[in-house]
């Protein structure tokens, strides 16, 4: 019965001594298991952004085709402008 007493007793005394060494690597999971949450979330942002640029090009193909179509109107309306002073 001494003997797991001693057993025990060194044990608790170790986890004593080494407390700061528990709290360290207790520390380092919660850190890695928050930079894995972290990648999640930048892999969700990425998907945002790409989703984004796609829209912006989208969008940008349609003002160049109504910048050309507003070209051309201004174009007929200076033709029409330049007949009616003849």
């Amino acid at each position: 019965m001494s003997n797991k007493q001693n057993t025990l007793s060194n044990l608790v005394d170790t986890l004593r001594g080494g407390w700061f060494l528990i709290a360290f690597i207790a520390g380092m999971v919660y850190w890695v298991a928050r930079q894995d949450f972290s990648l999640d979330d930048l892999s969700r942002a990425n998907e945002r952004i790409t989703s984004l640029e796609n829209r912006t090009t989208i969008l940008e193909t349609g003002i160049g085709q109504l910048q050309m179509k507003l070209d051309g109107i201004k174009e007929d309306v200076t033709l029409i402008k330049s007949a009616v002073i003849k």
